[in-house]
């Protein structure tokens, strides 16, 4: 009988068991997929047409792979690069309830087919499941397996293989839905007391109608007075017990906190990765922006398909599609690559090759860009369940706390807009309607470079409008 390790699993009687271990390592969904016989850790585990399937749950770094090389592979485009989604902590449970990180999974996207394959199964001690090895899936001992991944509110992602588990698995595993239209994974919730609920209890204590002092934490965790322009944001971290991040989990139980005085506000701020602006930044200034008082500047609304009349610029959305012809002498069918702005008609799946949102010029010549994977690395597993809390900055008249350096009050509202599941077609979308525009305003001072400022703001209009476009599911909820 073939020897298998630790990290496989052949006691799984039914969905409970695996559920209840899942659940102890803080999982509240799950993907399950049945693996074809050739599945193993070289040939990769077919998961999605794409990785959004995956961004939309887990913690993934989007980046270049390398250039591909094949000439054989069916609709391969030879020195087209690959992109790859590393998962920030994907661990392998064992037997016994424990975990171990792998080295570095990922998800590769091959664009051109297009699909994502799972690869990297190694752990840090160069272990894996048995049942995904090369000799086993050439053995005559094969029995079917289940790949399931749990994911956690913050994007970690906790691993299982069942080996032939018992028939009230497999009957469980047909009776369930197939997640975000994928052909071959499914879904099930993983039923706890979930951060949404205890977030609720939090806001409806900490801030529900009350008037707080404008504040933060400092890097030693003490209070201290805040004044600046964010002061809500700052404040209302403050009140539910949350350190200042940067980082792409949520703010709390994995949910992405945000408070807005204005229903204009902005989602994101990544800067472009290509073009004149990563190139030469001084460059770009004094070609598209004004200059004033010894200062070059760039502002100005940037819409989808519309010049901006101040930079001259124009933001859209490229990409190449695929175009199948026959090649003139032998008339085998083959697949080209044209370049071509995005179709919202068509499934953003099948745009992603060199997929990219561009500012460009009269003369076409790209200013700036931004990457595919530089915009689903702000758009993913920390905007699936974000909460809007509309506040009001109020002067504070309380002379004993302005004494010590409070200069604002905030007061909250009993309601905010609770916003659930959203994905790279919904970006891209709301992207390509107008809903999300750029709002630039960098700075180049050439006599002092202290002064130069980059910042690129992608901003909304009305959040309760935009919502919908946006995320799958809103409410309103009081507190």
């Amino acid at each position: 009988m073939y020897q298998f390790n630790q990290f496989d699993h052949t006691d799984i009687d039914n969905l409970d068991t695996v559920l209840k271990q899942l659940q102890v390592h803080g999982c509240n969904i799950a993907l399950i997929k049945a693996l074809p016989k050739n599945a193993n850790d070289k040939n990769q585990i077919y998961i999605h047409s794409d990785a959004s399937l995956l961004n939309s749950i887990f913690a993934l770094n989007f980046r270049d792979r390398e250039a591909s090389t094949s000439q054989t592979k069916r609709a391969s485009t030879p020195g087209k690069n690959i992109p790859e989604a590393v998962f920030e902590s994907f661990s392998w449970l064992d037997n016994k309830g424990q975990t171990a990180k792998t080295k570095a999974c990922k998800a590769i996207v091959y664009s051109q087919y297009p699909e994502a394959r799972l690869s990297g199964f190694l752990t840090v001690d160069g272990k894996m499941p048995r049942s995904l090895s090369i000799d086993y899936t050439k053995s005559n001992e094969l029995l079917p397996r289940y790949l399931i991944v749990g994911a956690t509110k913050t994007g970690e992602a906790i691993a299982m293989i069942a080996v032939s588990p018992k028939k009230a698995f497999v009957e469980q595993f047909k009776n369930l839905d197939n997640y975000h239209g994928s052909s071959v994974c499914k879904a099930i919730i993983i039923e706890q007391e979930t951060g949404t609920e205890k977030l609720k209890l939090i806001l409806k204590n900490k801030i529900s109608n009350k008037v707080l002092l404008g504040c933060r934490f400092n890097k030693e965790g003490n209070t201290i007075p805040f004044t600046g322009t964010q002061v809500h944001g700052y404040t209302l971290e403050h009140a539910c017990g949350i350190k200042p991040n940067a980082d792409k989990h949520g703010d709390i139980f994995g949910i992405e906190l945000k408070s807005f005085t204005r229903k204009k506000l902005t989602l994101f701020t990544p800067e472009p990765d290509g073009g004149l602006y990563k190139d030469d930044f001084n460059l770009f200034m004094t070609t598209y922006g004004y200059e004033k008082d010894g200062a070059y500047r760039l502002t100005g609304l940037h819409r989808a398909y519309k010049e901006n009349t101040k930079t001259q610029l124009t933001l859209k959305i490229i990409c190449k599609h695929a175009i199948k012809t026959k090649d003139p002498i032998t008339g085998k069918k083959k697949i080209e690559y044209q370049a071509d702005d995005y179709n919202p008609e068509i499934a953003i799946t099948k745009q992603m090759m060199d997929m990219a949102v561009v500012l460009v010029d009269r003369q076409d010549k790209i200013a700036a860009s931004w990457s595919l994977e530089r915009l689903l690395n702000c758009w993913g597993a920390k905007h699936n369940e974000v909460v809007y809390v509309p506040a009001e900055k109020i002067s504070n008249d309380d002379q004993a706390t302005l004494d010590d350096g409070y200069k604002w009050k905030v007061k909250f509202s009993n309601k905010v807009l609770w916003c659930n599941k959203t994905n790279a077609e919904n970006l891209f979308q709301a992207i390509h309607k107008g809903i999300i525009y750029l709002d630039p305003a960098p700075k180049y001072c050439p006599d002092n470079p202290k002064e130069n400022k980059r910042r690129s703001q992608w901003r909304i209009n009305d959040i309760y409008k935009a919502a919908c476009d946006l995320y799958e599911e809103t409410a309103i909820v009081q507190l």
